[in-house]
């Protein structure tokens, strides 16, 4: 097993927020209701230790915009990168800790007793380069 061994070393990860409220006067269109998402990753990055921070929102301002409830979601998972600059596996410790959130947001919607939300798959490296550039 060491042989496959990343040096990437995922510790823990931390619940910071949970935030959700229902919308009582969301009206289902024809159309459906398409997922309303935004993820925003922050980087801590000290010697060889990395935290990510993932910000999730989904379905802001759901009373003005007719969605069926807003969440925000925020974790921090900690890391360590053995042998190497953790500022190159960035988009790996998002990619680990991503399916949390998905698990967090889907589990909360279901006992929130609404139809539960399965947030889609992310392209971790599109989402640093867009940030990137903002």
């Amino acid at each position: 097993m060491e042989k496959y061994q990343s040096v990437l070393r995922f510790i823990r990860y931390e619940v910071n927020e949970i935030y959700f409220k229902n919308n009582a006067n969301f009206k289902l269109n024809k159309d459906g209701t398409p997922i309303d998402l935004k993820i925003i990753p922050t980087v801590d990055i000290e010697d060889k230790n990395m935290n990510i921070t993932l910000q999730i929102v989904i379905f802001e301002g759901a009373e003005q915009t007719n969605k069926p409830f807003e969440m925000k979601v925020n974790i921090t998972g900690y890391f360590m990168a053995e042998g190497c600059n953790p500022e190159t596996l960035k988009a790996n410790a998002i990619a680990i800790l991503y399916p949390y959130v998905r698990a967090i947001v889907s589990t909360y919607t279901a006992n929130a007793n609404i139809t539960p939300l399965i947030l889609p798959t992310i392209n971790v490296n599109k989402l640093i380069e867009d940030q990137e550039e903002n």
